[in-house]
């Protein structure tokens, strides 16, 4: 006989978290009704991961599925103890067991030092990484200078003997980046996917932090849990405040490679940013998630339909408009009737570690943009700026 699954709905854990951040101030987990059988909580956005809980005897067990978004395959099934995978009858090949939590995170990606970072300023809970000249967050370089937090390399490689010296509880990583893959060494460092760079939605994306927080115990758990929901109430609010204007100016996005125009699908992470900004993204609205490949020519057509082009490059310094025109030649010839250009500057804005992080202020920072009766209200600068004539 297959064990039951009892499926709590997203909405219905956003209402029901909403509800105790309401009446109790905290998020407690949710009671299950039912008795030997297993219960699966889902995110409230995010497609990449759910929590599967059952009764062991008089305690209530809980793993965290990861899953590839699209197809629901189980990439990893995440136990705190060991207790709680001996006791998991669907217990597979995918489990892992995390160390003491103690010992902290190790991050492969920057992005998952923002995920932490979002929830636990101090970052108490990351204890290094790779790529860590790419980290932007000051409290996580404050942690490296001081030999709280390791450096384990990444150019060219990470430094395996690093990582297994520092012990962390798990090292995360994305799938196609896994360092200890088909070695030895990884039974000592528990490895975790992180697959929030799939997700579609803003909000989904940054729901990872749950993730990583639940990883670290009860009480970060609660900690991301709160912070998540502070992010998505606000995030929510704003969507449905533009949705009521009248008038949505219509922008594109994308760049030229070997002359084919490169652009986020009409379901990808940007353009649901775009839509609920309160914009028109003009890609075929069947292209998809993944980025989509379009005919210069046909490009050039359809940016003069457009009020605004957005784009993400990297410039040291503030980015005029004639070093836009001058990076290639064919610029000119895709600025929409209205010659606005909104960029983000990775070179200023950590815009692929703290915004992935904080969907609210990136889509503030959008709707500010696009009208003059909203304005920026953080005490951080915008990543989305208009370049200056």
């Amino acid at each position: 006989m297959k064990p039951k699954l009892r499926i709590i709905s997203a909405a219905g854990i956003l209402v029901w978290i909403s509800a105790l951040f309401l009446l109790a101030g905290c998020v407690r987990p949710v009671k299950s009704a039912m008795t030997g059988a297993f219960e699966v909580v889902k995110a409230s956005y995010a497609e990449g991961f759910y929590w599967r809980s059952w009764e062991d005897g008089d305690v209530k067990r809980t793993c965290l599925e990861i899953v590839s978004p699209g197809d629901s395959v189980i990439v990893a099934t995440v136990y705190r103890d060991s207790i709680s995978w001996m006791s998991d009858a669907m217990r597979g090949v995918t489990a892992v067991v995390i160390g003491p939590v103690e010992r902290g995170v190790a991050t492969l990606s920057t992005t998952h030092v923002a995920l932490i970072s979002s929830w636990d300023s101090a970052c108490v809970h990351w204890s290094g990484g790779a790529y860590v000249d790419f980290i932007r967050w000051q409290p996580a370089l404050d942690k490296l200078a001081r030999g709280a937090a390791h450096d384990i390399g990444g150019e060219p490689e990470v430094d395996r003997e690093k990582l297994v010296s520092l012990a962390p509880a798990v090292l995360t990583i994305y799938p196609f980046g896994d360092p200890l893959q088909g070695v030895n060494l990884r039974q000592r460092v528990p490895v975790v996917p992180i697959m929030e760079y799939l997700e579609s939605q803003p909000l989904g994306r940054a729901e990872w932090m749950r993730a990583m927080g639940w990883m670290m115990g009860d009480s970060a758990a609660r900690q991301s849990d709160l912070k998540f929901l502070e992010i998505a109430e606000t995030y929510e609010r704003l969507r449905h405040a533009v949705a009521q204007k009248a008038g949505k100016p219509r922008v594109f996005t994308g760049s030229v490679q070997q002359g084919t125009w490169h652009a986020p699908g009409s379901t990808s992470f940007i353009a649901t940013l775009l839509e609920d900004a309160g914009l028109t993204y003009i890609l075929d609205s069947d292209s998809g998630r993944e980025n989509v490949e379009v005919a210069l020519e046909e490009m050039v057509v359809l940016s003069q339909t457009a009020d605004a082009w957005g784009m993400v490059t990297h410039h040291p310094g503030q980015l005029s408009r004639s070093a836009f025109l001058e990076a290639d030649e064919r610029h000119a010839m895709l600025l929409p009737p209205t010659q606005q250009v909104f960029v983000a500057n990775t070179a200023n804005c950590d815009y692929f570690g703290m915004w992935v992080a904080r969907p609210d202020a990136m889509l503030e920072n959008l709707v500010a943009l696009f009208n003059e009766d909203y304005t920026w209200s953080h005490d951080f600068q915008p990543c989305f700026e208009w370049i200056p004539e």
